[in-house]
């Protein structure tokens, strides 16, 4: 029996250190199989755990004290659980969000901001801001080469060598090869056999093209 006892007892160190992967990255593969704290409300002290273990069926188990409440905090969200529900009702129990609720059902449920998850959470919206950016700059720049490429046809027409570099580079554009598209148009117009008209015509597409990117750009940052 003494071995039976012994066998199940559970780590002496249970979620009294918090998990050095949660701290670094802000989540943790083990999930809720992790022997470490996930955040310092998760944080235990020995005697808190050799309790929870010899008294599993006691009526505080059952009454969760807000002291040693275990939230599943989403390490995404900086402020998950730290306010009341403005929807939930405590006399049915129910919210219009149901479980997605980020909001606390009662005092219960509160959360303390994690200072950490907060930092980390204001880190990585800069930086999804940052690669939202970029990738939408990147495909704006993709449409405004294929622009300027195809509306480029009308200048030369006959001109079939300049026809298809045009379309090639209309090809490496749709490709999402940028750089090789935008050296076909540098190459055709920096070429000493263009004439002054057909760098006027060219400007005139250019700078058409470019107001598009600026108006398209302002839209998808309001």
């Amino acid at each position: 029996m003494y071995q039976n006892l012994q066998a199940q007892q559970p780590n002496s160190k249970y979620k009294t250190q918090l998990c050095r992967h949660f701290i670094t990255i802000g989540s943790c593969a083990l999930g809720t199989r992790c022997q470490f704290a996930h955040g310092r409300q998760e944080l235990r002290t020995n005697n808190q755990v050799m309790t929870n273990y010899i008294q599993p069926n006691m009526q505080q188990n059952n009454q969760v004290g807000t002291q040693n409440r275990v939230q599943n905090i989403n390490p995404m969200i900086a402020n998950y659980k730290t306010q009341l529900c403005k929807h939930f009702n405590p006399q049915t129990g129910q919210c219009k969000n149901g479980s997605t609720c980020t909001f606390a059902h009662g005092e219960q449920e509160l959360n303390q901001i994690n200072p950490y998850l907060q930092n980390q959470y204001m880190l990585m919206q800069k930086q999804i801001k940052q690669q939202n950016q970029a990738t939408l700059q990147a495909e704006l720049t993709q449409q405004i080469l294929i622009m300027i490429l195809t509306n480029m046809e009308a200048i030369f027409p006959g001109q079939n060598n300049i026809l298809n570099l045009l379309r090639l580079g209309q090809e490496k554009a749709k490709q999402g090869d940028n750089q090789t598209a935008s050296e076909i148009i540098k190459q055709i117009i920096h070429d000493e056999s263009r004439t002054k008209e057909e760098k006027s015509q060219y400007q005139l597409i250019y700078n058409n093209a470019q107001n598009h990117y600026n108006q398209k750009l302002k839209e998808c940052n309001m």
